[in-house]
């Protein structure tokens, strides 16, 4: 098909936060690279394989968009240009059961969709929320369950301990993502009880969320609880989760609608690492075993 291998603009991920990178033994369990992978090597199912596009089978090889700033799901590795973290490494090894290498491509959040719709890439994973309204557009095979929280500095976080807390603060979201429609639906509630709304401060990546909360320029981040629990777990203390976690929905990777024996090979893949134990040591090894899965669904995202 064509236009599956444009490349996509790699989002640079600033010097400040890759030189977190070097705590990451202590926060996952230890720094990974994409030689020295703790991930074990899957055989190959032939009848899985089997469903893959002809395309894809005769290139011997899958491209799927990943992002590269949202530790621990995705992240730059000291060298700054090798995406690790648990969305690499998944792919990686439902490539390995389909029989193919796995070429990835880093994109921004909010060209995922689009790039999986025109085919430039078979899939994608990247921290996205199976929503009802996404799978209009793309099929989901979910692969964790996850939430939204806020972070805040430690002296704030008490106050901005919700969405409502968030009245007239300066907040950080990524562009594209669901947070984003959520601190703007806070600003309606604010300004019809009488409060002052929130300043919603958009920024492309993640990386420009963290740096607008570090400089004090935004008050609070809301994003996924798994980025925001490790940034927490990385500050030493400066920063911590506010409040609860709120909206649970699954993560899931995206496939074009049309690509349905793809569906049925991805999804079959993920399932027989569940099955295997190598799904669950992935997730050990990066800290987000709370959101394991027992089955691979298909858009199993219900909001």
């Amino acid at each position: 098909m064509p236009g599956r291998h444009v490349r996509a603009r790699a989002t640079a991920l600033p010097l400040a936060l890759a030189a977190l990178l070097t705590s990451t033994a202590t926060a996952c369990g230890g720094t990974a690279t994409v030689n020295q992978s703790k991930v074990p090597a899957q055989r190959v199912d032939p009848a899985l394989r089997s469903l893959l596009p002809a395309d894809i089978r005769e290139k011997g090889s899958l491209t799927s968009a990943v992002g590269n700033d949202y530790p621990p799901l995705s992240l730059l590795d000291i060298d700054n240009k090798t995406v690790i973290g648990a969305e690499p490494d998944l792919v990686r090894a439902i490539g390995q059961v389909l029989g193919v290498r796995v070429h990835l491509v880093q994109a921004n959040f909010d060209s995922i969709i689009g790039g999986v719709r025109s085919h430039r890439y078979d899939v994608a994973i990247q921290a996205m929320l199976d929503k009802k309204e996404r799978q209009e557009q793309v099929t989901f095979v979910d692969y964790m369950k996850t939430s939204s929280s806020i972070l805040a500095s430690e002296q704030a976080a008490d106050d901005l301990d919700s969405l409502a807390g968030l009245c007239g603060s300066q907040v950080a979201v990524e562009q594209g993502t669901s947070q984003v429609d959520d601190v703007a639906a806070q600003a309606k509630k604010c300004a019809a009880a009488g409060k002052p709304e929130p300043a919603k401060l958009v920024f492309p990546d993640s990386v420009g969320c963290f740096q607008a909360l570090s400089t004090g320029r935004a008050d609070a981040f809301v994003g996924g609880t798994p980025t925001v629990v490790y940034q927490a777990e990385m500050s030493h203390g400066r920063f911590r989760t506010a409040g609860e976690p709120y909206r649970f929905l699954p993560y899931g990777i995206l496939i074009n609608k049309e690509e349905r024996t793809l569906v049925r090979a991805i999804r079959g893949a993920l399932q027989k690492l569940m099955d295997n134990g190598t799904y669950a040591k992935i997730l050990k090894q990066w800290n987000i075993r709370s959101g394991a899965l027992k089955r691979a669904t298909v858009n199993g995202g219900t909001a």
